[in-house]
């Protein structure tokens, strides 16, 4: 049986070491009303030697992830199995809510995006995140949203944007392919082609530059027009002098290239784990 002075160091170094496991900080307040979703790494707080020393000696760099839903709809709990990869591979991952339309426009909701960020670069140390290296990634309309955000230079100095799978890069191209504009995108974009040219990501990249690493990622379906539209945006990235890469998912579907991330093996899992290493070092 272990004398009271002893029970009470092995209590101590039992909750040092274990209290902050995967810790989530839940609905914290950012603006408008609006809230986000901390979650962080293990951080083992404790040795044997040194009670109060910190594992990894420095902040950890940040994922920010923008949830899908069409524009209309989502909110920031939809995040599949990216809190225990991103975690595991020592990220921390803070996942956004923003206003949906029509309580909001696309304008509305990139403004959220970037007061998101500029939130962190003030409080990320707080919770052991890095504010000077932090990922943009989104998937769907998330995935417009993080690429608008880089293309405006609205969330300031980033390390890296991951857009997965949306077609809304060029909006006006889209809706030549198309034909015209369906839902969801007739409800955020509406019918003003002024609107589709204002939140496209590529009107300002056109004339833009210094922009962060990108890699995007699409997946088989709609395959062709996704695959054009992706790959037209990238391009154009590429020639203003941005280091771009794309990962052809053909053999997913929309859902399940967001789904499957942080499966062992999974071909997307690896590519985003490489490209997050490269720009976070």
């Amino acid at each position: 049986m272990l004398r009271p002075l002893k029970l009470a160091i092995f209590l101590l170094i039992t909750s040092l070491t274990f209290a902050h496991a995967g810790q989530l900080h839940d609905g914290v307040a950012y603006t408008r009303g609006l809230a986000l979703d901390i979650h962080t790494p293990q951080v083992k707080r404790a040795s044997a030697l040194n009670l109060f020393s910190l594992a990894g000696g420095r902040d950890r760099p940040i994922v920010v992830y923008v949830h899908g839903g069409g524009w209309v709809k989502g909110n920031r709990k939809k995040v599949y199995s990216l809190p225990q990869w991103l975690n595991a591979k020592g990220y921390v991952l803070v996942a956004i809510d923003y206003r949906k339309v029509p309580a909001t426009t696309v304008e509305g909701q990139v403004q959220d995006l970037a007061q998101s960020v500029k939130w962190l670069r003030r409080n990320a140390r707080r919770y052991g995140g890095d504010p000077n290296r932090i990922v943009l990634m989104g998937h769907s309309a998330g995935a417009h949203l993080v690429a608008l955000c880089e293309a405006r230079k609205l969330c300031g100095n980033i390390r890296g944007v991951i857009p997965n799978d949306v077609q809304a890069y060029d909006m006006v191209a889209y809706a030549g392919m198309r034909g015209s504009l369906g839902y969801p995108y007739l409800d955020a974009f509406g019918s003003n082609p002024q609107n589709w040219v204002r939140w496209s990501p590529v009107t300002y990249a056109r004339q833009g530059s210094g922009y962060a690493p990108h890699l995007f990622l699409h997946s088989g379906s709609n395959g062709a027009r996704r695959r054009a539209l992706t790959n037209g945006y990238a391009n154009v990235l590429r020639a203003r002098g941005t280091s771009v890469a794309v990962f052809d998912g053909g053999r997913y579907t929309h859902g399940s290239i967001a789904r499957k991330l942080g499966q062992p093996g999974d071909p997307a899992t690896v590519t985003i784990e490489r490209f997050l290493a490269q720009v976070t070092r």
